[in-house]
């Protein structure tokens, strides 16, 4: 249970009513952004045209808004654009969806000057509007207009789509669209494409925008041959482009000719170098756009288990993919996929490319091999993959201190052989972890003990002053 001293909302409501209101009036009069948030939740409860009018305003002050927003606030911006954008569907949709759908489309109307101003090097302000897009369609549905001037406005949105908020649109907008409507924007998409000037060398990403809109509507309308018909003759060798066509038509029972489209689509084999590994993106063969996935499923539709059992276990032994292998383990009889699968994490220990063998046993779960891998193979530890070390090292500290700590270890000498000060707090906080694991190290074998690894430290990197200073403050001394 929560201390009472704890921000909780059952905390809170035990402060009392009258209590709260003069907390938040007095926070209003120094905060811009809870004041905003207060005038809104009071102009909800006079009802939807008042808030929309209160949104209306913020709406038009943003577009008119110049000054260029840096990443420092840009989160708190985010938050007010997010806002807005939460209180149109929460508070105006529910008893006024014709005024919300009016304020979703002029929201949806800011995302180029927005975006235009604002340092979006994350991409939040972009995941706003998308969802503020799909949040179009599910307003649309209940305000019921016009489905041929609906169809016309999504036309117009998706001819001013320079910065992609308007993928998802077409999609959205479906079930509001109708068949009226749906038939009226795809007259207008197949004629801007066919108006749409060829270029010499036949890449128009106009024409492709507005191709993959009339996709969605071929999706919508369970056209798989609309959809293929779609497909550039030219693009149909392209394994993802080949994936996406399989999946639609294995979905439809089409095996036999997803498996052809597939044949027609199978990707060039790839060397990679020797230990080459990207945690975010391990590129191995028939890797591309979910190819390798849609290809197995169709050699089952077509009566080839056998064949995509042997591809399965291929694509386990070439770059160890989990969700391959444990489609193979789940075709296997109960004793057989046990004994299989200790096959597989023996061959996972001694996998070329410790990064990806750690991987693995890390999202497996095996925290037992994770940890042997860690102790035979220590000299591999990559210390700048951070983002592979640090769960990894948090997933088996419980039971495996001394494997952590040369993870965390890893992580902290690369650090500061690279003098990377960016890194220095979080390397202080990794040699503390160290410090709190020692105790439960029973034997440190052949590694350095926790005293003489900080003692090498500091003979070594005394000098970094940032560093140590960041070590005394997070300890207390």
């Amino acid at each position: 249970m929560a201390s009472k001293k704890t921000v909780t909302v059952h905390n809170l409501v035990a402060l009392g009513a009258e209590r709260l209101a003069a907390i938040l009036a007095d926070l209003a009069e120094t905060d811009a952004e809870v004041k905003r948030r207060l005038r809104l939740e009071l102009a909800a409860q006079v009802g939807g045209d008042t808030i929309a009018a209160e949104i209306g305003k913020r709406i038009t002050a943003l577009r008119k808004a110049r000054s260029f927003i840096d990443w420092q606030k840009r989160r708190d911006f985010v938050k007010d654009l997010d806002l807005q954008r939460a209180m149109i569907v929460d508070r105006v949709a529910q008893t006024r969806a014709d005024l919300a759908l009016d304020l979703m489309w002029r929201f949806m109307d800011l995302a180029e000057p927005v975006i235009n101003r604002v340092d979006d090097s994350n991409g939040s302000v972009g995941d706003v509007f998308r969802s503020a897009c799909e949040d179009l369609g599910t307003i649309a549905a209940k305000a019921r207009p016009d489905p041929v001037g609906l169809a016309d406005r999504v036309f117009t949105a998706l001819s001013a789509n320079d910065y992609g908020v308007f993928d998802g649109l077409v999609t959205a907008m479906i079930p509001a669209l109708g068949d009226a409507g749906t038939a009226r924007l795809k007259s207008r998409l197949a004629q801007a494409l066919a108006d749409q000037p060829r270029k010499a060398d036949g890449r128009d990403w106009r024409a492709s925008a507005v191709r993959r809109a009339l996709q969605d509507i071929a999706d919508g309308q369970a056209d798989i041959d609309g959809y293929i018909a779609l497909v550039p003759v030219e693009d149909r060798s392209r394994p993802y482009v080949g994936a996406e066509i399989g999946r639609r038509l294995l979905a439809v029972g089409r095996a036999t000719e997803a498996l052809a489209v597939l044949e027609s689509a199978r990707p060039k084999r790839r060397a990679n170098p020797a230990g080459y590994y990207n945690v975010l993106n391990f590129v191995g063969h028939g890797n591309d756009g979910g190819w390798e996935e849609v290809y197995i499923e169709a050699l089952d539709a077509t009566g080839q288990a056998e064949q995509a059992q042997r591809l399965r276990w291929a694509a386990f032994e070439e770059r160890l993919s989990s969700t391959q292998l444990r489609a193979y383990l789940k075709r296997l009889s109960d004793f057989e996929d046990v004994e299989t699968e200790e096959r597989a994490m023996r061959y996972a220990l001694g996998f070329k490319s410790f990064p990806a063998a750690l991987d693995f046993l890390r999202g497996w779960p095996d925290q037992v091999r994770a940890a042997q891998l860690v102790l035979t193979r220590a000299t591999e530890i990559d210390g700048n993959l951070y983002y592979l070390l640090e769960p990894t090292a948090q997933l088996i500290e419980g039971k495996h201190p001394l494997a952590a700590s040369l993870l965390r270890r890893a992580m902290i000498e690369d650090t500061l052989n690279g003098a990377k000060s960016s890194r220095y707090k979080h390397a202080a906080r990794h040699l503390l972890e160290c410090l709190a694991l020692a105790s439960s190290i029973q034997d440190f074998g052949t590694f350095e003990t926790h005293e003489t690894f900080t003692s090498r430290l500091h003979a070594k990197h005394g000098r970094k002053v940032g560093f140590w200073t960041q070590v005394a403050e997070l300890s207390g001394t």
